[in-house]
């Protein structure tokens, strides 16, 4: 899982922010950690987040009165965020597309204040496919075959320990 922890300070204007450019490698879950968002000054009363692949925009809105029933006060006393917030961690699998070695994503987070301002983030993404050395990982020899003396050419037939597959391999000399 890859986590991407997100500091802000107290916003008192309408700001775009852009981050720098995370890559991830094969099949990855990102998860964000938005407790580090300042929120003494102004609170955060809605939460846009657009991950940048085909899934929908997920909206979070601040409840006006916080269940003290059903959710933790531990948010409260650890990032001192008076009767709940919205800035709480996310998290969103992303699959690279099989076609492509490298595909380029944005995810987007607008975040609206208490004050009528707001925050664009945007966080590029490149998902980078794995290789056919990354798929392998560990791998052990199943059996081998020797060609003639003359070539001292040999076949052997590895197989994955991660993925039980078979790779048939030319040996030269």
């Amino acid at each position: 899982m890859n986590t991407i922890y997100v500091n802000l300070s107290s916003i008192y204007e309408n700001q775009t922010i852009k981050k720098e450019i995370n890559n991830i490698k094969g099949n990855s879950t990102i998860q964000f950690i938005l407790t580090g968002i300042n929120e003494e000054v102004n609170h955060a009363l809605s939460l846009e987040l657009n991950w940048g692949d085909s899934s929908n925009i997920e909206s979070y809105k601040k409840d006006l009165v916080f269940n003290y029933r059903e959710k933790s006060i531990f948010d409260e006393i650890l990032y001192g965020k008076l009767g709940g917030s919205v800035m709480t961690q996310y998290e969103h699998t992303y699959t690279p597309n099989p076609s492509a070695n490298f595909t380029s994503l944005t995810a987007q987070l607008l975040i609206y204040y208490s004050n009528g301002v707001y925050a664009n983030l945007y966080f590029p993404i490149t998902l980078i496919s794995e290789s056919y050395y990354d798929n392998i990982k560990k791998f052990t020899i199943n059996n081998t075959q020797m060609n003639s003396l003359s070539t001292s050419n040999t076949i052997a037939n590895l197989e994955s320990k991660y993925t039980k597959q078979t790779y048939i391999t030319y040996l030269q000399k």
